[in-house]
């Protein structure tokens, strides 16, 4: 028997382990059928078992449990509430190592399509991934009663940015292609800051709506994957991280200004009229789903998540994509706080 403590077996070895454990029907939530890698995330390695509708996403942690951003629990109790038209659902939950797997997984429904490519992006689809978004935040808004806590000011979320980055890598703010952008930065951040006042904090939000997180499946239709940010938080955030002036890497779109505005607008708009969002707290604040405010919430978390993202990049020195995408990131940033 595995007990918790044993150390994470190598790759080759776990693959092996899923195989006879499917093969055995030993793992909880699957059936007998193919097993295809999905791919190696900063946190999980992701397989498909199965097919058709009975296909599954088995996720097993690559980090140890203090190094993980949201633990696995949490993660699958937000799975639990995702309508499954929407995205990812929870299926089975093993936290020990006492398994035919000797580690902690997830398993959660398997969604159909392809990973969305800037090529794919035209006004349709951004008006339907606005709408899913509005559903989404509508169906995570239910529950017992949020805290009475508002989202933190632009201002104060880019110092707890800073301090944290200084904290834990504090090369990262010393690099030149972060200094030359701070000042310009904090100035804009300022002036974006009263579109926070009085935002109530919604319950759950998706937390990292990035490219390689928004899957088109077969009909078309965009659908949401990879919930280990979510959390409380800011709406706007979940606007944000799709794309917009500010890109870099392989997580966002180039979206001009009219591209932006009309999908805030159409989230906003979708918001209002939605049942679910017209019963939750969150419509109780009308400066949570007002147009303007919204707009220039998102504008800022794009300021905050792009230079997160370039400070992460330069954490990695000795991997060449990520030099070349720190490059992308601050160029891209200089260019948006030169308007």
């Amino acid at each position: 028997m595995h007990s918790s403590s044993a150390p994470a077996p190598s790759d080759d070895d776990l693959a092996q382990r899923i195989h006879a454990a499917v093969d055995a029907g030993e793992l909880r939530g699957v059936m007998a059928g193919p097993i295809e890698t999905l791919g190696v995330g900063e946190s999980y390695t992701a397989w498909r078992i199965g097919c058709g509708d009975q296909a599954r996403v088995l996720r097993v942690p690559r980090r140890s449990p203090h190094e993980m951003p949201r633990s696995m629990e949490a993660e699958f109790e937000v799975l639990r509430r995702v309508p499954p038209d929407l995205g990812s659902s929870a299926i089975a939950l093993e936290t020990g190592a006492d398994n035919p797997l000797g580690s902690p997984y997830m398993v959660t429904t398997h969604v159909p399509g392809r990973v969305l490519h800037a090529t794919d992006w035209n006004r349709q689809l951004a008006t339907a991934l606005a709408q899913r978004i509005a559903r989404l935040h509508g169906a995570l808004a239910a529950g017992p009663a949020p805290s009475a806590a508002l989202v933190p000011s632009s201002c104060e979320q880019g110092e707890e940015l800073l301090t944290w980055w200084g904290r834990h890598h504090p090369e990262t703010l010393t690099d030149p292609r972060v200094t030359a952008l701070l000042p310009a930065w904090r100035r804009e951040l300022v002036r974006l800051a009263p579109a926070f006042e009085a935002v109530p904090t919604h319950p759950l939000i998706h937390g990292d709506v990035v490219v390689t997180n928004v899957v088109l499946g077969p009909d078309g239709a965009p659908r949401l994957i990879d919930f280990e940010w979510s959390d409380s938080g800011d709406t706007a955030k979940d606007l944000a991280l799709i794309g917009g002036r500010v890109t870099g890497g392989p997580w966002y779109l180039p979206m001009s200004p009219d591209d932006v505005a009309a999908f805030v607008t159409e989230y906003s708009r979708y918001a209002r009229q939605s049942r679910h969002l017209r019963r939750s707290r969150l419509a109780q604040c009308t400066g949570a789903i007002d147009p303007q405010q919204l707009l220039e919430r998102r504008d800022a978390y794009e300021l905050l998540d792009r230079l997160g993202n370039l400070l992460y990049c330069l954490s990695r020195p000795g991997e060449a994509c990520y030099g070349r995408w720190a490059d992308e990131l601050a160029h891209s940033l200089v260019t948006r706080l030169a308007d």
